[in-house]
């Protein structure tokens, strides 16, 4: 489990540094990337993120899945990175120090690329806890698989794997609340944080926000826009995988919920919530608005189009999970031989996968 230090100290009893820094390409598995970045913002006050462009990742033969306008979008998202730059050199030097008190890198990137550095007082090198990479994503595609699967109610390996996300990185206060929905319409507290004032205008929105992406992100900018208080619902693996089939929803339940914690815009998490929203449910949380997507309406929300609190939500930035998977489909075939790239297109792409 993530650990956060003290306002001060690091959790190995150092005093925190000023400006941290650190870098790389922050491709596809936004939750993995915020994991990452979490024990670099334990050793200073202000986590820095350089992030490398398109242009750089090509000229090193690295082909990404996001955009570089997209994965800084994401990167800058995140509740506990303070400030990200584009275009951040690939191999730095201490000319890219020289505004920042030391840099942090993971154990498992080339050393090669911090020759420079790594030997200055200045550099800080820490383990990577268990993440999933796009490879593992990408094998699960080609496999075809439902394994990842979990069940709702895994109340015990929520909670060690979501406080981490829902909290403050300098003083391990819970700053978000997150909850597990139970069929007998109520909430299991996972993590208690923040709660709404008697004030606030709340906003809802639900859904898989399977392969997390700029366009969910985009999504859930614009819900917050229209309140003071923005809940999130993530839809169970089971009912996901009734309405897309195959093998969706390809993160699961537990991974979709870190993705959406780990954003400084969400105020709360309802985990496992059911697909279809009801009047109910709607008067069960005091939502004033409900933000939704204009073709999921319909079939989500039509029960509570009565109460007159339903926004239709164009995003600034379209995208969908289909989109993803073509263009993951696509990396693939740039690097893979025929017979895998028979198994991996195998998994139909749906539309409105959002």
């Amino acid at each position: 489990m993530l650990k956060a230090g003290s306002q001060g100290l690091t959790s190995n009893g150092e005093k925190k540094k000023a400006r941290v820094y650190t870098d790389g390409f922050f491709d596809f598995v936004h939750f993995s990337n915020a994991k990452l970045l979490w024990p670099a913002k334990q050793y200073g006050k202000k986590l820095i993120v350089g992030i490398h462009s398109d242009d750089e990742l090509d000229n090193n033969g690295i082909l990404p899945i996001f955009t570089d306008e997209e994965r800084f979008r994401m990167i800058s998202a995140i509740r506990w990175v303070d400030e990200a730059f584009e275009d951040a050199p690939f191999q730095p030097g201490m000319s890219t120090l020289n505004q920042l008190d030391y840099i942090n890198h993971p154990t498992t990137v080339e050393t090669a690329r911090y020759e420079e550095i790594r030997g200055s007082e200045r550099a800080k090198q820490y383990v990577i806890s268990e993440h999933v990479t796009d490879q593992e994503v990408a094998g699960r595609l080609m496999l075809v698989t439902k394994s990842h699967h979990m069940e709702t109610d895994s109340i015990l390996e929520f909670k060690s794997a979501v406080l981490p996300f829902a909290s403050d990185p300098m003083s391990n206060e819970p700053v978000i609340s997150v909850s597990l929905f139970k069929q007998n319409f109520t909430f299991a507290p996972v993590v208690i944080g923040k709660k709404p004032k008697a004030t606030d205008r709340v906003v809802y929105v639900s859904g898989a926000f399977d392969l997390f992406h700029a366009g969910h992100l985009s999504f859930l900018e614009a819900a917050k826009e229209l309140g003071d208080y923005l809940i999130v619902g993530i839809v169970g693996d089971d009912d996901v995988n009734e309405e897309k089939g195959t093998i969706f929803p390809v993160l699961n339940l537990l991974e979709r919920t870190l993705s959406v914690a780990s954003l400084r815009i969400v105020d709360e998490v309802f985990v496992g919530v059911p697909p279809v929203t009801s009047v109910k449910f709607i008067n069960l949380i005091k939502a004033s608005k409900i933000a939704v997507y204009p073709e999921t309406h319909p079939r989500r929300f039509a029960g509570c189009t009565q109460l007159g609190i339903i926004k239709e939500v164009c995003p600034d930035y379209d995208a969908t999970c289909e989109e993803i998977l073509e263009r993951i489909t696509s990396r693939k075939i740039a690097s893979s031989e025929d017979d895998e790239i028979a198994m991996f297109s195998s998994v139909p792409l749906n539309n409105n996968q959002h």
